[in-house]
């Protein structure tokens, strides 16, 4: 048998609650604006991201995605997480088809299938992960997710691995700012509590 939570247990229940549905909402909306901005900056520009490489200028922002999406299954579970990488990408395929990119559109379509992979695949690093050690989590799976996306997404998008390694650095820069980020908030909040 189940105990029933206490009364000030049921209050901060109902209290966070909405606090949550915010954090989900912020994160998701984070999520769904970075891949789009990340297939329109991979589009148009090149960018350095450091030691002599460069890469397609949507990597910051991918490496960001692969992080957020690490935080939104956290928070809410994979079920509410997964969807959103498809929609994500199927919204910047049908913004760039509607406004005539059509160099995005490839963009797009190479990022769906890269996100695909590459994020069910940080999902099953990730799950198990994260219950033990959720910046280990975190940052094991963003990592594994980079490879996968870089590799299939240069492939997809330019048939060519020229922009790997500058790919893999960029992104890797992000995600080591993020695990920087998933650590100092376990410890400000372990500190709250």
């Amino acid at each position: 048998m189940r105990a029933l939570p206490t009364a000030p247990a049921a209050r901060r229940n109902a209290v966070d609650r909405p606090l949550a549905v915010k954090r989900y909402l912020f994160l998701a909306s984070t999520y769904f604006g970075l891949v789009i901005l990340a297939n329109w900056l991979a589009s148009r520009y090149v960018v350095s991201v450091g030691f002599g490489r460069v890469a397609p200028a949507g990597v910051f922002c991918i490496g960001g995605v692969l992080v957020v999406r690490d935080w939104l299954q956290q928070l809410r579970g994979l079920l509410w997480t997964m969807p959103l990488v498809y929609a994500a990408g199927l919204a910047s395929w049908a913004i760039g088809d509607a406004a005539g990119w059509t160099s995005l559109e490839k963009i797009a379509v190479a990022s769906v299938v890269a996100f695909t992979v590459s994020e069910t695949v940080e999902a099953v690093v990730f799950t198990p992960l994260r219950r033990r050690n959720l910046t280990l989590g975190v940052a094991l799976s963003a990592t594994v997710g980079n490879a996968l996306d870089s590799w299939l997404f240069l492939q997809l998008a330019f048939n060519s691995q020229t922009f790997f390694v500058g790919q893999f650095i960029g992104k890797g820069e992000m995600i080591a700012l993020g695990t920087a980020l998933t650590l100092w908030r376990r410890r400000l909040l372990a500190a709250v509590t």
